[in-house]
């Protein structure tokens, strides 16, 4: 019976193996291109102009005139990574114009913008745009176009969006499923799961904005049960139950795979905690995303107890604002625009550009923000109490 059921699961991996080797030579291209073709053009689709003087397809391209600033904009549907964008154009007048893009989550009347020049010339002149240095860029992007400045004469022939090697993705995708996040608000939901990435911008800025711009490997999951389901309800036919057992073994090895990525975080969690809290001396305590703001936040309490406020300024709100509302209660947090003369103790988080000068005052960009007082914890560099004599 082992050895039958053994002798099927080669046999079914067989078909999946097959599979990959049929796949394998459209995988292979050095990289993966988009064009939008403008000449020789029957109809202009997925096009919007605006204010525009003149706009007139030709064979040779999309003719443009501007007597004031106008935009061409066309409705995107990129279905690849893309970190290079090179547009083809013929410009007599030459001119400045804006590269703009309308990223996903963002409303209606806003976009992305890069600055951008066109060559004066009467022959092709291409734009090339390197996008992996523009950390707003997203390939995923549903309007894509340019704001055209006055007095300008421009044909558009074409817009080439290209991206990575299909190497390159296999290779960031793989490391990327083994990059542990951080525990972190939404972690204990485990939103996205294991992450795919197909360059080294977007793994090296993988979780420096939320949601990350990344795939789920959720979706190449899915795939391969899918294919396995299939496959096993063909050879059912001939097998029998023993089609049906090699799939869900195949699911129980994804199963066991991915219980273990998302398990090895959790630990990963732990261990963090261990070396960056329990490990360390009160004023040396990192908490999380929080970093030193937890041990910060309870030396603070002793110059708070007993004032019915304080004025606290950080470097940002979340996730400072809520943390000491909570640990100096019943004490009540004041923001900086809110401080009068009768509040005497000012907490102040990691903001270098708050210091005292030569009277003892705390000053903002040189400019004094309170009476002349003491400092009365210093924390870190731009983390202290200050209170006011």
């Amino acid at each position: 019976m082992l050895l039958n059921l053994f002798h099927n699961m080669n046999r079914f991996s067989s078909y999946l193996l097959g599979l990959v080797i049929l796949m394998t030579p459209a995988l292979c291209h050095a990289e993966k291109v988009t064009v939008w073709d403008l000449q020789n053009q029957a109809t202009l689709e997925g096009w919007n102009t605006v204010n525009l003087t003149t706009v007139q397809l030709m064979p040779e391209g999309l003719s443009i005139t501007t007597s004031t600033a106008g935009q061409l904009v066309k409705k995107s549907k990129l279905r690849h990574s893309v970190d290079t964008i090179s547009t083809t154009y013929i410009s007599p007048t030459g001119g400045e114009g804006i590269f703009i893009w309308r990223a996903p989550g963002m409303k209606e009347e806003e976009v992305y913008q890069v600055p951008v020049t066109f060559k004066p010339g009467g022959t092709p002149q291409q734009l090339v745009l390197n996008m992996s240095n523009v950390p707003e860029w997203n390939s995923r992007s549903d309007r894509i176009g340019f704001v055209l400045n006055a007095n300008i004469e421009f044909l558009l022939q074409q817009m080439e969006f290209s991206g990575p090697s299909t190497m390159d993705s296999i290779v960031y995708s793989v490391k990327t499923f083994f990059t542990l996040d951080q525990a972190r608000a939404y972690s204990i939901n485990f939103l996205w799961g294991p992450l795919r990435t197909y360059t080294e911008r977007q793994y090296t800025g993988l979780f420096s904005q939320f949601p990350p711009v990344a795939d789920s490997w959720n979706t190449v999951f899915y795939y391969i049960l899918g294919i396995g389901l299939i496959i096993a309800l063909w050879r059912k036919r001939r097998i029998g139950r023993k089609a049906t057992v090699a799939f869900f073994i195949l699911f129980a090895i994804i199963w066991v795979l991915y219980d273990a990525r998302m398990g090895t975080e959790i630990v990963s969690y732990a261990h963090k905690d261990v070396k960056t809290w329990w490990s360390q001396p009160y004023k040396l305590k990192d908490y999380r995303d929080r970093g030193s703001f937890a041990a910060f936040s309870h030396l603070v309490t002793e110059y708070t107890e007993g004032e019915e406020n304080y004025v606290f300024v950080a470097s940002h709100g979340w996730p400072y604002w809520s943390t000491l509302l909570y640990t100096a209660y019943p004490s009540l947090p004041l923001r900086l625009e809110e401080a009068t003369d009768d509040v005497r103790t000012w907490v102040i988080y990691n903001r270098r550009d708050i210091s005292l000068d030569d009277q003892n005052r705390l000053t903002l960009d040189g400019e004094p923000i309170t009476p002349p007082g003491d400092m009365m914890l210093n924390f870190e560099p731009g983390s202290f109490v200050f209170q006011i004599r």
